[in-house]
């Protein structure tokens, strides 16, 4: 919006015809042309751009802070999974941990870290060509040597069936490569100030120093649900890709939590030595809740307990 000019011209004009006046006259003009600007600024559309008093709808619109959530104190179900954080994502409040510092093998939620990476270098369109994903240990999705997918497609690879060759495509096509990509995932980490965080690899196959906790897992997860590309991805049941060199790869989740009520995402692991890994988001009555398990028995089984245990004890206020 422009600015209005000030009217210097007018003003000079209206003090030529007070030095005009008589003297006795003077000071009543000047005082009355005072009032008048003074109205002309507290008056003028001009002066919109200046906050003036807002009104309650608009303003509780604005200052309205989400509702934090309050314990009924019940008891929290009993759990064998070894590692447990379970947050309020729009306060950050804590609703449920079981030894939250301590290091554990995260398996595929790796990837969560490994997506991050690849969403802040690469452009959605960016070609990147298979050059040893093929060659990759555990689960994939077949990638072929030589083929070609955008990044985005190897992203969906990466996420939604959990594809090892994927991870390592993307690591493989980043300036430097792999041990590089490797490297600027450990830099994410310190940038986040945690911890408990150490990466070896790009996929979550077992390493003696690759490990994670609970809480850092849950921070990786909830800095990715921020962007938009990672929450669609994340979200998807299933859905098939097609490489630029025509080679057609389905992809189903691995998550099958996905499709029941209020579940959004994010990311499920396992390894024999991780055990059930999981990252889950869920939201009721527009509550959405983040949940982290590592090393457990029973991933989905426990997942649940702890949403119903979260909805029946907590009351949004």
């Amino acid at each position: 919006m422009k600015k209005s000019k000030p009217h210097h011209r007018h003003c000079e004009e209206r003090s030529d015809v007070a030095i005009s006046l008589h003297p006795s006259l003077r000071f009543f003009f000047n005082i009355s042309a005072l009032f008048s600007i003074c109205l002309f600024f507290i008056f003028s559309p001009v002066m919109g751009r200046l906050p003036g008093p807002v009104k309650p709808s608009v303003k509780a619109a604005y200052t309205s802070e989400p509702k934090s959530p309050v314990s009924q104190k019940l008891s929290p179900p009993s759990f064998t999974t070894t590692g447990i954080f379970v947050m309020d994502l729009d306060t950050g409040i804590v609703l449920l941990d079981k030894n939250p510092p301590l290091r554990l093998k995260p398996a595929s939620l790796t990837k969560i870290m490994t997506s991050l990476v690849a969403l802040d270098y690469y452009s959605e369109g960016s070609v990147l060509k298979v050059i040893n994903g093929q060659k990759s240990l555990g689960n994939t999705v077949k990638l072929v040597k030589g083929d070609e997918l955008t990044a985005s497609e190897v992203i969906y690879a990466l996420l939604v069936p959990s594809g090892n060759d994927a991870a390592v495509t993307l690591a493989e096509n980043y300036p430097g490569g792999y041990q590089q990509f490797v490297k600027k995932m450990n830099q994410k980490i310190t940038e986040l100030g945690l911890s408990n965080t150490n990466f070896t690899n790009v996929s979550g196959v077992e390493s003696p120093n690759h490990y994670t906790s609970a809480y850092d897992i849950a921070m990786i997860a909830r800095t990715a649900l921020r962007r938009p590309a990672f929450s669609t991805i994340v979200s998807t049941k299933n859905i098939t890709i097609t490489s630029l060199k025509g080679h057609t790869y389905p992809l189903e989740s691995t998550n099958i939590l996905l499709g029941k009520p209020g579940i959004v995402g994010v990311k499920t692991g396992w390894t024999p030595e991780a055990g059930e890994c999981l990252v889950i988001l869920v939201t009721k009555d527009n509550h959405p809740v983040l949940i982290s398990l590592l090393n457990s028995n029973d991933r989905f089984g426990e997942a649940q307990k702890i949403i119903n245990w979260v909805y029946s004890n907590y009351l949004w206020q």
